[in-house]
């Protein structure tokens, strides 16, 4: 379900408000939600009347005096497709053209391009107020929180007036590899701090295409290397370059049609998937430093093109995993790092109806495994060395649906959803090599919004920290590190939202609903305090959105 409603004001809005774009706006953003799952959402904002006049405006084209052209039209040309024994013709289906090489097709772009140039003639100059407005929010010059990698703090930093970030690094002082994690530490940046070395900058990188754009930047365990897939063209059909982390020199040959899939398999060696004619990832290589990409081992290719790879690597490091998914069903192999040359080993089978998300701690293997039985999953564990054995460590609620989980040495993180909202709980797991047995009592983290998102982030296995990211309506996106021992979280990292907005002048609630059925439905409400009469009278902007299982982020 998708709803979107507006309602002009009959009152101009005071003050500034969290997410002025067009002028200024009263927020208020509703999410509706089912019970334990996202069936549907709405937002809801108030406008005011001049954001409608200011609308209107930008919709009249500068030259009124000059008639619309004809809209393109694209021809049809019968085309028929048959499928079970059932024929469909598709008059439009000379459109497809996966080569982007077609005359025929580039004319009839042009021709549309052409067309909606015309029509919005007159828009340029509301256009660009909007761009230097919407920019003007955004804190140009700006890191990331810092994450600590061995003896480094790896970061991206952001430059005023330029498009792409720096991936950076500083060395930690008076590193010890064995000093355990704080929530407290912090990365040093004086002048008597360590220099920061940028590995990579993708400004430098993009002066010679149209289109840029690195989806995945990872650091060998060694710390001495880095592998990052790098698109140039806008397909999503990637590069994979590796680089010399200090002097940025080029190791080996660039590796070609691949995804932005790719993982490190030991200091010397990285997987990464590939596509076949149709974009769909099917195949998963190994590939080992100095070497052709064409002496590469096939480590699996998916011949059903109902499926598609994806690639993990477990939080302790010691195995990759390919999956291979398609809507329903998921089922992963494993990789041994020690042993490359064992190749993948089936841990989950392909079972139609059962997804698997798998990962590895001591001397089990972790499962998250869905189910039409299990509908919002369970957890269960199996030793290395016979995985048809298995036991149930957190077993399937129906009101509550497990989304994602995260090991540490000592812990097993859970990210859930109950009632709607997304809830992170930790359980201590016993010593490794103890037995495993089901999950009691887990630690719940608190947080302050009554609604919000939160997502787990990258940590260290073997600390007691746990990272993650939130973001309520009121709260920009936040990052914060959270003992697991002592329940003492703190914030690393908040976004910057320039032009006066404050948090404080905003409330946000969760109230219910009954629905024509009779079910509860949560609906989560932001609005500014001091602009707002909550007697039915205040004007509203209404989202509504309920698909594949999808959550707003607030």
């Amino acid at each position: 379900m998708r709803m979107v409603m507006r309602i002009p004001s009959h009152r101009a809005s005071r003050g500034v408000s969290f997410v002025n774009l067009v002028q200024q706006l009263v927020y208020l953003q509703a999410v509706l939600l089912s019970s334990i799952g996202a069936s549907a959402s709405i937002t809801v904002l108030a406008s005011s009347s001049s954001s409608s006049s200011v609308a209107a405006a930008a919709a009249v084209r500068m030259n009124q005096s000059e008639p619309p052209p004809p809209p393109p039209m694209a021809k049809k040309v019968e085309h028929k497709m048959e499928m079970f024994g059932d024929v469909r013709v598709d008059n439009y289906y000379w459109l497809r053209d996966n080569s982007r090489s077609n005359p025929d097709v580039l004319s009839y772009l042009q021709q549309e391009n052409a067309y909606t140039q015309f029509l919005m003639s007159g828009t340029k100059k509301f256009e660009d107020e909007l761009y230097a407005e919407m920019r003007g929010r955004i804190k140009e010059d700006d890191i990331s929180a810092p994450e600590r990698k061995g003896p480094y703090h790896y970061y991206q930093r952001t430059l005023k007036g330029k498009e792409y970030v720096q991936h950076c690094r500083r060395l930690i002082p008076n590193f010890e590899a064995e000093a355990p994690l704080s929530v407290y530490d912090t990365m040093p940046t004086g002048p008597d701090a360590p220099t920061e070395h940028v590995i990579l900058d993708e400004n430098i990188k993009a002066q010679n295409h149209d289109y840029y754009s690195i989806a995945a930047f990872k650091v060998s365990p060694n710390n001495k290397l880095a592998a990052y897939a790098e698109d140039t063209k806008g397909n999503e059909i990637y590069t994979i370059h590796v680089i010399d982390a200090e002097t940025g020199a080029p190791v080996g040959l660039p590796l070609v049609n691949a995804t932005s899939n790719l993982a490190w398999a030991g200091d010397e060696a990285l997987v990464y998937i590939t596509r076949d004619e149709t974009l769909r990832p099917d195949k998963a290589w190994l590939h080992k430093l100095g070497t052709e990409q064409s002496s590469d081992s096939c480590l699996y290719h998916e011949k059903d093109d109902m499926f598609s790879l994806d690639l993990q690597t477990s939080e302790s490091k010691k195995f990759l995993f390919v999956g291979s998914g398609s809507k329903i069903t998921r089922f992963s192999f494993y990789l041994n790092i020690a042993k490359l040359e064992d190749g993948l080993v089936v841990l989950t089978p392909r079972v139609n109806g059962i997804n698997t998300f798998v990962s590895h701690r001591g001397n089990h293997f972790f499962i998250m495994r869905r189910s039409d039985k299990c509908f919002n999953s369970e957890v269960i564990a199996c030793p290395l060395e016979n995985t048809s054995e298995t036991t149930v460590l957190l077993p399937h609620r129906e009101s509550v649906k497990i989304q994602d989980m995260q090991l540490f040495s000592d812990h097993l993180v859970v990210n859930e959803r109950e009632e709607g909202l997304p809830k992170v709980t930790i359980y201590h797991l016993p010593d490794v090599g103890q037995p495993l047995k089901s999950l009691d009592g887990g630690q719940a983290v608190n947080f302050s919004d009554p609604s919000y998102s939160v997502d787990l982030l990258g940590s260290e296995f073997s600390s007691r920290i746990l990272r993650f990211s939130y973001s309520s309506m009121k709260t920009p996106p936040s990052v914060y590190d959270y003992d697991m021992k002592t329940g003492i979280s703190v914030l690393k990292k908040i976004e910057t939202v320039l032009g006066g907005f404050e948090a404080s002048n905003y409330v946000t609630e969760r109230k219910w609903a009954n629905a024509s059925d009779g079910t509860q439905i949560p609906i989560s409400i932001v609005y500014r305090k001091d602009l707002i009469k909550l007697d039915g009278s205040d004007p509203l902007l209404l989202y509504g959105y309920g698909s594949y299982e999808s959550f707003p982020a607030l």
